[in-house]
């Protein structure tokens, strides 16, 4: 279509009614533009009357009475018009389309300036329809500044910077501003393509516009995102925006103790495996156990950006059983952050045991049914149980009444010899542990002392018998009664002095004219009186018996020699032991005439002599290289024994002792001068043999009776000798905290040697039997 420019000035007639219309007020219509781009001016040009149609259309701006551009359809259809615009810079950029609808025709200015702005009026001439004028007011848009952001202390957020950091479910504020634009402009808050806030927060008269974006709960999604704040004053032109990068700190939202819940021991470390994840900054790991940080343990941790790792080398104890172990992540960025996962361990430990009475109070009264039990925490549970009595293994046995049956020990019937400690052991995986002994006190009446059930009381005319009474018994003694036997029956003592010391009564007591046989003595406490009394036989003194069976050993501790015998019968009195050391070497330069003997034949009086109240005695001054003659007797109130023991040739040789004795009469004829030395290499041979045959035989009995002491002893023995033995524990057995008591464990070479001093006792006994025999 052709546009035929036409100039400024019109060169045709204005009729008056044209020049009139220019100056008529018609309301405006805004129509925005955008620099640099196309505007398009409406213009509605329908008749007004049917079948009307358009003769001239004019464009006009502001006051200008010349039109910018206009249409002559005076002589053909609209489509045919012809098309004049003025020679300027606008009108060559103008141009009315009318293809559409005649509601729609417009006219488009191209590449609009601000030179362009104003007020444009369109004027549309029918062929009988009035005449329609139309204003539009041409303003051109004016982006806004930049968009500044801000956050809740009122913080601008430079450009390439991040907000935040924000908390995760915890509020996110921003605040974007522009100031300027026409018209007022838009200020959207953008995420993914989607709106978060398109609300502003200023007023419309305002220069700046603001936008606050309010998040109540930030999700954890916005962590390491962006927003965007888009400004803009029109559609058409477009926006201004700025993207923010967000800094959002997340808490863990995962934590799991991923090793399985297995039954943990003490007697090793155990390693336990915790993950966290979702936590920004990685989250921290930390255990607990009963509510308290584990103090150094070794832990290895492994992070990365979102995930932390960490193992835990535990080390646990019986008392850790049941306790709450927790693995807890925190956010060390993020107050209050925190995830945890816990489980209740469980632990693996040797049975902790004791031993308590069931139903009875202790002490017991003997003949008593008594029960104990082994008190017994284990994890697991305990698979069997031992019992001791005084450390010494505990069988069935249903004869004695004793029955071990389980974590339970039944005694019928007890009796005084099975008091004293009893202990108990139990035995799972883990391991043995031993209890603390409990001792059994079991009450029982009086009844003598062993050793003293019947004595023999030897009874000197018109003096005072003293004689001591023993007896056991729990608890002590509360009275003592005394009784003699006559040929007239029993009667009590009377006019005697008592004196009674714990369990020890002694009576001062001179027979009168009556013939006293014996006297008997009867004791009683809370359980109840002795059923047997104590029984002594009163019998005319006399002098003691001659020991027996004299042995001459090297002393234990080697040095000097070591006399032992056996005693014999003390006669019905209180006995003592005498030794007396002779000299019997002959000088080494003789003289004429000096001899050991005295001037009556008998030997010379003893180098020294040594009293003891038992047959037994050490000899420390005897010379080496010389020769010696021992004589033991014994001796009471009545007098000596008779005749005494002789050990001749008695000799200390570099530490070894020779032994060659004989036992004869002291009192015996001495031998001539002529058959001296013959009696007496007659006499050195006998002996030899004679202590050749002893010796076997003390050989052959010694080996029967270490053999015969080293078989199992009854219960009683063992209590006996219970503060023998070592209480140190078996090394491969763990112990209860309170251990055990003295004595519980294996003997000690004391307690050996106690047994073999004992054996030495009996083989002396056999010794005696056999060459008395």
């Amino acid at each position: 279509m052709f546009v035929q420019t036409i100039s400024p000035f019109c060169d045709f007639k204005c009729d008056k009614r044209l020049k009139s219309f220019i100056f008529v007020s018609v309301p405006a219509r805004l129509v925005w533009g955008v620099p640099g781009k196309d505007v398009e001016l409406p213009c509605d040009i329908t008749p007004a009357l049917p079948n009307d149609n358009v003769t001239m259309l004019f464009w006009f701006k502001d006051n200008l009475g010349m039109p910018l551009y206009s249409l002559d359809a005076r002589y053909g259809p609209l489509d045919k018009a012809s098309h004049l615009a003025m020679s300027d810079d606008l009108g060559s950029r103008s141009y009315f389309i009318t293809e559409d609808e005649p509601r729609r025709a417009r006219l488009r200015i191209q590449n609009v300036n601000i030179y362009d702005e104003g007020v444009f009026r369109c004027r549309v001439d029918f062929v009988n329809s009035p005449t329609r004028n139309f204003q539009v007011n041409l303003t051109l848009v004016a982006q806004p500044s930049a968009p500044r952001v801000f956050d809740a202390e009122g913080r601008e957020i430079k450009i390439g910077h991040s907000a935040g950091p924000f908390l995760e479910e915890r509020e996110l504020f921003l605040s974007c501003q522009v100031t300027g634009g026409r018209p007022k402009p838009s200020l959207v808050w953008w995420f993914n393509g989607t709106i978060l806030d398109n609300v502003i927060d200023s007023s419309r008269e305002s220069y700046t516009t603001v936008n606050q974006l309010v998040i109540s709960s930030t999700p954890r999604y916005l962590k390491g995102a962006q927003i965007e704040c888009r400004a803009s004053s029109s559609e058409a032109a477009g926006y201004i925006s700025r993207e923010i990068p967000l800094t959002v700190f997340l808490k863990p939202n995962k934590v799991k103790i991923v090793t399985p819940n297995d039954l943990l021991s003490i007697s090793k470390s155990q390693n336990i495996r915790c993950e966290s994840s979702g936590s920004y900054p990685p989250a921290k790991l930390t255990w607990l156990l009963d509510g308290r940080a584990i103090r150094n343990a070794v832990v290895t941790e492994e992070e990365t950006e979102s995930f932390t790792g960490s193992i835990l080398s535990l080390n646990v104890a019986s008392d850790d059983d049941g306790k709450d172990l927790v693995c807890r992540a925190d956010n060390p960025r993020f107050p209050g952050g925190h995830a945890e996962d816990r489980r209740q361990i469980h632990v693996a430990y040797p049975p902790r045991v004791s031993v308590e009475l069931i139903e009875v109070q202790n002490p017991v009264k003997e003949g008593t049914d008594v029960s104990l039990r082994c008190k017994t925490s284990a994890s697991p549970p305990a698979e069997s149980y031992n019992w001791y009595h005084n450390s010494h293994l505990i069988v069935h046995n249903v004869t004695a009444g004793i029955m071990p049956q389980e974590d339970k020990l039944f005694i019928k019937n007890v009796k005084e010899n099975l008091a004293g400690h009893y202990a108990c052991s139990a035995t799972n995986v883990e391991g043995e542990t031993y209890s603390a002994p409990l001792e059994l006190v079991v009450q029982f009446a009086p009844r003598c002392k062993k050793g003293y059930e019947a004595m023999r009381v030897g009874a000197l005319p018109f003096e005072t018998l003293v004689i001591q009474c023993h007896v056991d018994s729990i608890p002590e003694v509360s009275r003592f009664s005394w009784t003699y036997n006559t040929s007239r029956g029993v009667l009590p003592v009377q006019g005697g002095k008592v004196d009674n010391q714990g369990n020890v009564s002694i009576l001062r007591f001179t027979p009168g004219s009556d013939d006293v046989e014996s006297l008997a003595c009867w004791a009683s406490n809370r359980v109840g009186r002795q059923e047997r009394p104590c029984l002594f036989f009163i019998i005319p003194a006399e002098a003691p018996e001659s020991p027996r069976s004299c042995l001459v050993r090297n002393a234990t501790n080697g040095e000097g020699l070591e006399v032992s015998c056996i005693a014999g019968k003390d006669g019905g009195l209180h006995q003592s032991f005498v030794l007396e050391v002779f000299d019997i070497s002959a000088p080494s330069d003789p003289q004429a005439g000096v001899t050991t003997l005295s001037d009556q034949g008998d030997l010379a009086p003893p180098k020294y002599r040594v009293l003891g109240e038992r047959p037994l005695f050490r000899l420390h001054n005897l010379q080496p290289g010389k020769d010696y003659q021992v004589s033991v007797y014994a001796e009471n109130a009545k007098g000596k024994s008779y005749p005494p023991v002789i050990l001749s040739n008695v000799r200390l040789d570099n530490q070894l002792t020779s032994l060659f004795f004989n036992t004869e009469d002291v009192s015996s004829s001495n031998p001539t001068a002529e058959t001296s030395t013959s009696s007496v290499n007659l006499t050195v041979i006998v002996v030899s043999l004679a202590a050749a045959a002893v010796v076997l035989i003390v050989s052959i009995i010694s080996v029967a009776a270490i053999l015969a002491c080293r078989r199992p002893r009854g219960v009683t023995a063992v209590i006996r000798r219970r503060s023998r033995r070592s209480s140190k524990p078996p090394e491969e057995f763990e112990l209860s905290d309170d251990g055990f008591g003295e004595g519980f464990h294996r003997r000690s070479a004391q307690y050996r040697a106690s047994m073999y001093g004992e054996c030495e006792e009996r083989i002396s006994r056999m010794i005696e039997e056999k060459i008395g025999g």
